[in-house]
């Protein structure tokens, strides 16, 4: 099978200053999202991205921002998922919005619609061994193709790997999938887009972001990051959305 993906640096393969990064990541979140493993192939961007994401994520005005994220991207769709796939979903429902205020704020400070600050201090933690994410996140599987053509990307989300390696992706995917390709689904991620157009321009002073070698791998996850969201919150509840 052809790998569908970006090349990401994986938890284990983490040395030196990816490493360091890393396990300040880990103090924050309970897996290193694929953002930042994406990016650690340039130690020098992957510091340089973490250091605003840093910020953003240590800033109490990103809760609320996560918050009004999180609700546009509720939608009743009709799935009732079981246990196995609410379980094997919530770690991403719970960090996706934050990561999605994150992308959106670096893509608007390269973009010149923040105004640039001095970046802080990188004051990372010593190099060390990464702790494994609680869940697996290499799987592959044959609809992968499939799901890049609808996201229109060549990056695979690691949500989908994780869902493969649990054995739940064909369910999740029949389900969902039909509504990421459709004209509601389409007015769903313009509305979580806006939703985290808005919560980034409201924390302005974490803009330091300037490498611009990264636009490429921030393009990915942008248009990724609204998609996975529905799908996580999707298949995080059993009830209808209000």
């Amino acid at each position: 099978m052809t790998p569908v993906g970006l090349q990401l640096v994986h938890e284990d393969e983490a040395e030196g200053l990816v490493s360091a990064v890393f396990v300040d990541v880990r103090a924050r979140m309970p897996f290193v999202p694929a953002l930042f493993k994406a990016l650690a192939g340039d130690p020098e961007v992957l510091v340089a991205a973490w250091l605003q994401a840093r910020a953003i994520y240590d800033d109490p005005r990103s809760t609320a921002a996560a918050a009004a994220i999180r609700s546009s991207a509720q939608v009743e769709i009709g799935y009732r998922p079981g246990a196995r796939v609410r379980t094997t979903l919530q770690p991403y429902a719970d960090e996706l919005p934050r990561m999605l205020l994150i992308v959106t704020s670096l893509q608007l400070t390269l973009a010149g619609e923040l105004p640039l600050q001095p970046a802080p201090e990188p004051n990372l933690p010593e190099p060390a061994p990464v702790p494994e994410p609680e869940f697996p996140d290499r799987a592959e599987h044959q609809l992968f193709t499939d799901i890049c053509a609808v996201y229109g990307t060549q990056h695979l989300p690691s949500i989908f790997r994780t869902l493969a390696a649990d054995g739940l992706l064909e369910e999740v995917w029949d389900a969902l999938g039909p509504f990421l390709a459709s004209p509601e689904g389409a007015d769903t991620i313009d509305r979580i887009n806006n939703a985290a157009d808005t919560g980034a321009r409201a924390i302005p002073e974490v803009a330091c972001f300037q490498l611009r070698n990264a636009q490429p791998t921030l393009d990915q996850f942008s248009r990724a990051l609204p998609r996975n969201l529905i799908i996580a919150l999707a298949g995080c509840t059993d009830h209808p959305a209000h």
